[in-house]
Parts: C-alpha cells; structure tokens; sequence
C-alpha cells in the first residue's frame, strides 16, 4: 500500500515537469503500429478525459513520471467547445462627411476682417444658433463681419434622448454637437486662426427645440456627447465634473450584485422604503475582487465613486408583496473627473457652458470653469440638476477650446484639426482659380464594447448586439484521477481506453497483451507507440513503452509533444 500511495503521490506532482522535459533536448521520434493521433483525439469526451493511463505497480521512477507527464498532457486538453449565448463584441466604426462650402472668402471679406465658421449635425440647430450675438462670445476673437453658418456635417452626433432612465424633468431632452472657428483674413489666400479660436462643444436642448432660449439644464445620471461617444454624467466635485460609459442601467434587488468584469461589483446590500413617505434609503457598495473598496448609505438621489466605477443611486421600491426592494440606480465605468478650465488633452481645455441669463432671457453662450452645484430634485425629477455655483445659471454643456499654437498663411490645402483629430476646418478653391472656401470635414473611426443586447451612439451610428453567433473554449477542471497503477486496472472490465506507460516487465497490462501476441516489446525494442484496437472490453490500447526505462521515456515525450 506505502508503494502505490508513493507512486500516485509521484502522478500528482509529475506534471510540472512536463515543460522542463520537452526542452531538455533532441529526441528521436518514437516507432508507432497503429492509428496513435486517432487514439489521442479520442483521449478526451465532452471536455472530459476519456482514457486512464496505466502504471505498473513495480515500475521504475522513471515511468511514474512519464505517466504523470502524460496525465498531465490529457488534463491540458480538457476544454468544451460550444455556442456563445452571450458575451461581448469589439466593434470598429468608421464614418466620412463634409460639409457645404462657405462662400468665397476672397470675395466676401476684406484683409483684417474676422468671420465665424459655425456647423452643427442639424441645420435647426444651425440656424437656431448661427449668430455673432450667440456664439461670438466663446471664441478669443471676436468676429466683426457677418457669420458663416454650414447647415450640417451628418456625423457630428445628435442624441435624442439623453434622458433614457426617465430622470430630469424633460424626459425626451435632445443634445448636439458643434464646432466653431474664428478666422482672420489677412489677405488674398492668406488666413489665420489664432489660439482660443477652436472651440467643439456639445449642448443639451429641450425636446424638439433647437435655440438658446431652449436650452436643457444637465442633470446627474444624464448622456452628453463627447468627440462621438456618449458618456453619463456621474458626479460633480467643486469644478470637476466626472463622466463614465455606462455599463448598467436598471433596477436591482437587495442583496444581488451587478459584475462589471475586471474583478469590480457592484452590490445593493439593502433597501429602506419609508412608510410615511420620503425618499427611499439604499446602502450600495462596491467591491473589487470580493472586497468591499467604497460604500455609501444613504437617501437616494446620490452618487458613489471608486477609482474608474461611478454609481448613481436614484430611485428604489418594494414588489408588490413588500417583501424585497428594489435599486433604481445607473453603473458606470471607465469614469474620468475633467476640471473645467484645465487641460483635456494636448492644446485643449475643457470648460462648461452656460449662457448669460436663464431661460427666456439667455442671449449668448458663456464659456465657464467656476465651481458646479447640485440642486434640490425638481418636482417631478428624479436627479440633481447641474449650475454654475457662481452665477446660478444651469449647466446646459461643455466645450473644448483650442490653447495651441497660431495657425497661419493659411491657403488652398491648409486643413485646421479639432481636439484629437475628430473633424478639420479645409481650405479649398474647389478647383477655381482666385477663390477661397472653407468645409468642415470629419473622417475618423471609434471603436465600441457591447454585450449581447446593449446599444451604443457612436458617431451618430446606433449599434444594438442583439446577438453572438461564434464558437467558444472553455476549460473543464478534471473531477476524476486519470493516471491508475496496474493494480487497479484490468482489460476485461476497463470502461474506457487506456495508455499503458512501460513494458511487460513493469506493466502486467502490457505483459498480458504481449502474451496474448498483440504487442512485442522486449530488452532491444525502441521507443514505440503501439495502438491495439478493442483490447480492453471493447476499448482501445495504447502502449507507450521501450526496451528500458529511457525509451520509454523517449516514446511518452514523443507523444506529449507530437500528438
């Protein structure tokens, strides 16, 4: 008994060995008689192995070992293969658009002039907008000549619901994309756009509505468009505003968790409706890797944040039976805090935007870097409207205002780039002599996560996956020992195929079947690989032996490494 618990012992640990053992050195390829690679294709079933490899009880080390390797070498090729249900796909848009030409600029204006050029993904947008009063403002520049106003460039995003949970007070609020650019002639064929006269900005509206007086105040929770990807808006910090791709968005019951992947969950622990009314307490956590890393108890409407995780809590209720309740919150990752009035990228900064005056009396857009307020929930809301802490005057956008370097003697062929390449200002005398115009133009690619039935804006492209139709392995633990001594074997009653590691002198199996006439090894033979077909009650055989222990060494290398 001692001697067999050795040996298994011996099996267990045998397969780390397996690595060290291929790379030792050349080998010469094993003799074979049979179908071998037939045999090994049929070593594992259903993810399972479908083979005992066989040990004597009497062998040498040498041949523990090597069974070990070979046990180890079918546990590696334990996998399913089978439909992916569900799972996510990586996703490649590329959009191209131009816009109309402005008029000639040789002929309209006059050396020291300086024009706005002024588009949008929408010509309401445009011309509700499109004015030197609205826009003049946000530019370093002033413009002293009549606006330039482009109708549309098809790709800027217009999102027209960037309330999809139902949580502002507009419920069906829009919001768009613009850009901007001031310009200075200073001649023929000669123009300039000078630092702080870039500006890309994205500007939330009321439902249908497409002028400054119709402006949407941002709310907590809600989607703005940023460079073609829509992102929530999850908290505000002083002036810091912090936006995450959303990842979840729904309800979800006390004590059930939400895995994010990357080892980070979210969990709603519990859940406190009032029975006089009031707003409903949640106490939310998340976690990474099992461990809680933030946690917030509280009233709804709030927001939690650990490293790139944003959760916004803002509603709960009880079934019907009070029994269990249930969070209304928003699950964000990839969450990055952006301080107003502070760099985003490489020559260009990031500011809020607000207007002059509140509502009706609004008459031009202000660019701002003041601290944000989170108001009192509107009646009929659920989330904290955004402001300006300042002034008071909602929050309704943001915009990204160029800080580089002066672009100058600009011509035919002079192209102006927006932050991060996302869409260039072109010059161009569209094959006509003594003319000069301009185009907005966009050609560029984003790439896009989803799991099977989420939905995405990018680039003004809706993409829903409602599907995965692909082919997936998925390693399966080996819940049975594979490597037996010959003790614990026998041919008559075997129920699946065996590997036999050693020859008859070692292995009573392989003894009985040389006696029997189906294999012949002896003292002098090389290393072989011998399939004997139904010689185990119906099962195959395959004998890894040699005329010592080293060639039975070489043949179980050669078939971990060639089969």
């Amino acid at each position: 008994m001692a001697m067999s618990l050795k040996k298994i012992g011996a099996m267990a640990i045998g397969g780390a060995m397996v690595a060290s053992a291929l790379a030792s050195g050349a080998m010469a390829a094993a003799t074979t008689s049979g179908d071998v690679a037939g045999f090994m294709k049929n070593a594992v079933k259903d993810g399972q192995p479908n083979v005992d490899v066989v040990v004597g009880s009497n062998a040498a080390a040498m041949d523990v070992v090597s069974a070990a390797d070979i046990a180890a070498k079918i546990g590696s090729m334990c996998y399913k293969t089978g439909a992916v249900e569900d799972g996510s796909a990586d996703l490649g848009v590329h959009v191209s658009s131009e816009t109309d030409l402005t008029q000639d600029l040789n002929a309209v204006y006059a050396a020291g002039d300086k024009f706005l050029v002024f588009t949008t993904p929408k010509r309401d947008y445009t011309t509700g907008l499109g004015t030197n009063a609205i826009l003049g403002g946000i530019v370093d520049d002033a413009p002293t000549k009549a606006i330039q106003p482009l109708s549309r460039l098809p790709t800027l995003i217009r999102n027209k619901d960037i309330d999809p949970d139902d949580i502002s007070t507009d419920t069906s609020a829009d919001a768009a994309e613009f850009l901007l650019a001031s310009v200075l002639k200073n001649g023929k064929d000669d123009y300039t756009v000078d630092t702080g006269d870039l500006v890309y900005g994205t500007l939330a509206f009321q439902d249908g509505q497409s002028t400054i007086t119709k402006l949407q105040q941002l709310s907590i929770g809600m989607e703005i468009p940023l460079l073609g990807e829509n992102y929530r808006i999850v908290d505000t910090d002083d002036n810091k505003i912090y936006l995450g791709k959303e990842a979840y968005s729904g309800n979800i019951k006390e004590g059930e968790s939400y895995d994010l992947g990357n080892g980070y969950t979210v969990k709603v622990k519990s859940v406190l409706i009032p029975i006089g009314g009031g707003n409903p307490q949640v106490d939310v956590a998340i976690l990474k890797d099992g461990k809680e890393v933030a946690s917030k108890d509280d009233r709804a409407p709030f927001e939690l944040r650990s490293g790139d995780v944003g959760v916004d809590v803002y509603d709960a209720y009880q079934d019907v039976g009070g029994n269990y309740g249930y969070a209304s919150l928003i699950i964000t990752k990839d969450v990055k805090g952006y301080e107003l009035g502070k760099e985003f990228t490489k020559d260009w900064k990031i500011y809020g935007l607000t207007t002059d005056a509140a509502g009706a009396a609004a008459t031009k857009l202000v660019l701002t870097d003041n601290d944000l307020s989170e108001g009192a929930v509107p009646a009929g809301a659920k989330e904290k409207p955004i402001s300006d802490k300042n002034t008071g005057i909602p929050l309704y956008g943001l915009a990204l205002k160029y800080t580089g370097d002066k672009k100058d003697s600009l011509k035919d062929g002079s192209v102006v780039d927006f932050v991060s390449d996302y869409a260039s200002l072109k010059f161009t005398d569209d094959d006509t002599a003594g003319k000069l115009f301009t185009e907005y133009e966009m050609d560029v690619s984003k790439d896009a996560t989803l799991d099977v039935g989420q939905k995405t804006s990018v680039l003004n492209a809706d993409i829903t996956l409602n599907d995965l139709k692909a082919n997936a392995q998925q390693a399966v633990p080996v819940t049975a020992p594979i490597a037996k001594l010959d003790t614990e074997v026998s041919l008559d009653s075997a129920d699946k195929n065996l590997i036999l590691v050693g020859g008859p002198v070692v292995n009573k199996l392989t003894k009985e079947l040389q006696d029997e006439g189906k294999v012949s090894i002896d003292n002098n033979s090389p290393a072989t690989l011998a399939v004997v077909d139904n010689a185990a009650n119906g099962n195959d055989v395959l004998v890894v032996a040699g005329g010592d222990r080293d060639k039975t060494r070489e043949a179980a290398l050669d078939l971990i490494k060639n089969y």
